[in-house]
């Protein structure tokens, strides 16, 4: 069997046009999909939100996805070759952040029945600030967007050879394509397949590097302490330090999944979303249980699956071992994994590519549509008009996200930053937004002004710390800045300012914030 021959030279690669053609059927078959569910009537409702009615298993596995996405597949498993397990000592924070942030905010959207979160801003402050925080996700979730294409290159450049501009190019044009046909329905059944595809994939990737590994589990464990590469970091004075040049410390590690859980529940169209879709906020709940019950162990394989693969290739010397850490999963599966099992895996990597490009496409068309579009342009739109904006927005927003991601991976490469740190860093630039939503709710004093001057004031913050993090990449010599002290200025900037001129203000008006913070609430919602 014929291996590609578009492989780099200096990898050996065993992915045979077999493994090329299941990839191909796959993808074929996940455009099928986004026809299928995109046949028939459309309205916003059913176009965005699948009329409201998809399982809440579904949701939960489609909200697991959501979470999950392309970049902590690349990431984690290239965090635990590159510098070991400290960051993972945050996952176990994670699923209690993400229940208790649950309801907090959830609740407030299924009451207002509303498409968007930032629509519950308009409603707690006023106009400005939910144009002001739509337009803020939008931008940073269109650097996401681009962010996903480009660690899906380094998948593809990993494992098959294939030259990341190109696989940028060939991936976007493929998710446009897919994102103009299919709607939330189709997002979600396409989450259930590729989730399957995936676990099944890792899982089995786990055992083939563990098996070439002396001592199987218990020799790679062991290799990884020796070389750093487990907890021990967690024994060095630095890791309880608030120094800034200590890459990964406790507080961060806790900082980490605190900001994310609060950003996921409260501002981040693309997770809350999938929430939306189910019929009621009772179902929303059994989706979120369904997410905490996937999310450790899925996140135990990811973790596993990096550090076996760093011990393989040490034990290996004659293996070619891979250029950085983001490609070593998929240098380990087109090189070390029979036929036709890669083709299987990097068919499930493409699907969570597209389904993450579907679902990214789809909420930010639903943002302009309903958060822009209709509320500043044209209020008397309908129906019809609005799915015709909205499609015509996914393909502008694909075009784009295509052409940042050609930006970002040569941006991002010239600061030798791993894809989770450049991840960390363009999420910081909306941590803004998750602060304006706990104020909202969890205060009876602070009014639209108020809320727009700490949004401001976290930007104001965020900047120089952005600038300090930027120039520490390009001159090391001063000393690195952490990756993951750039999400703690919005954070606790926006929350401190809103808090201090909430503190000096007078109380709203009740008919103003009534049902619409935590002490307002006039009956518990089901």
């Amino acid at each position: 069997m014929s291996s590609f021959p578009f492989a780099s030279t200096s990898v050996q690669y065993s992915m045979t046009l077999v493994d090329l053609a299941i990839v191909v059927i796959s993808l074929a078959v996940v455009v099928g999909i986004g026809i299928l569910c995109g046949r028939g009537p459309k309205n916003t409702v059913t176009y965005l939100l699948g009329s409201r009615s998809i399982p809440w298993w579904a949701i939960g596995v489609s909200y697991m996805m959501s979470i999950l996405s392309t970049l902590s597949i690349v990431s984690i498993p290239g965090e635990a070759y590159n510098n070991g397990l400290t960051v993972a000592i945050g996952q176990l924070f994670f699923p209690v952040f993400i229940v208790i942030t649950f309801f907090l905010f959830i609740r407030f959207y299924f009451k207002s029945f509303v498409f968007t979160p930032f629509q519950y801003l308009e409603n707690r402050f006023d106009t400005r600030v939910r144009t002001i925080a739509a337009g803020v996700f939008w931008l940073t979730r269109l650097a996401y967007l681009s962010l996903v294409l480009y660690s899906a290159a380094k998948v593809c450049e990993g494992a098959m050879g294939w030259p990341v501009l190109v696989t940028i190019l060939m991936v976007g044009v493929i998710g446009i394509t897919y994102t103009t046909l299919g709607g939330f329905r189709a997002v979600v059944w396409t989450d259930l397949i590729q989730f399957s595809i995936l676990g099944g994939g890792l899982i089995t990737t786990l055992v083939v590097a563990l098996r070439a590994v002396p001592d199987g589990l218990a020799g790679a464990w062991e290799f990884a302490n020796a070389q750093g590469h487990g907890f021990e970091i967690t024994r060095d004075a630095g890791f309880f330090s608030f120094s800034p040049y200590v890459r990964v410390t406790l507080w961060m590690v806790i900082l980490s999944p605190l900001a994310a859980s609060l950003f996921a529940n409260s501002a981040d169209q693309i997770s809350i979303q999938r929430l939306l879709g189910t019929k009621s906020y009772a179902q929303a709940k059994r989706s979120m249980l369904v997410f905490v019950a996937l999310q450790l162990p899925t996140m135990l394989v990811l973790w596993t699956v990096g550090l076996a693969i760093f011990s393989f290739y040490g034990h290996q010397p004659e293996a070619v071992r891979p250029a950085s850490g983001d490609l070593a999963l998929f240098q380990f599966i087109g090189t070390q994994l029979p036929t036709p099992i890669p083709g299987i895996i990097m068919a499930g990597m493409l699907a969570a590519v597209l389904s993450t490009l579907d679902s990214a496409t789809n909420s930010l068309a639903t943002v302009a549509t309903k958060d822009l579009y209709l509320r500043l342009f044209r209020q008397s739109a309908s129906e019809t008009q609005q799915v015709d904006f909205s499609r015509v927005m996914s393909v502008a927003i694909g075009v784009t996200a295509v052409a940042g991601a050609m930006l970002l991976a040569i941006v991002s490469g010239g600061l030798e930053e791993s894809i989770l740190e450049a991840s960390r860093v363009w999420i910081s630039f909306s941590g803004i937004l998750a602060p304006i939503f706990l104020l909202g709710v969890t205060t009876r004093r602070l009014g639209a002004t108020g809320a727009i001057c700490a949004m401001l004031a976290g930007w104001l913050a965020t900047l120089p710390v952005m600038g300090w993090y930027i120039w520490s990449r390009l001159y090391p010599e001063h000393g690195t800045v952490s990756f993951i002290i750039t999400a703690a200025p919005p954070l606790f900037v926006t929350l401190a300012v809103g808090y201090l001129i909430a503190a000096f203000s007078p109380r709203q008006p009740s008919a103003k914030i009534d049902d619409l913070t935590l002490f307002t609430l006039r009956e518990k919602h089901d």
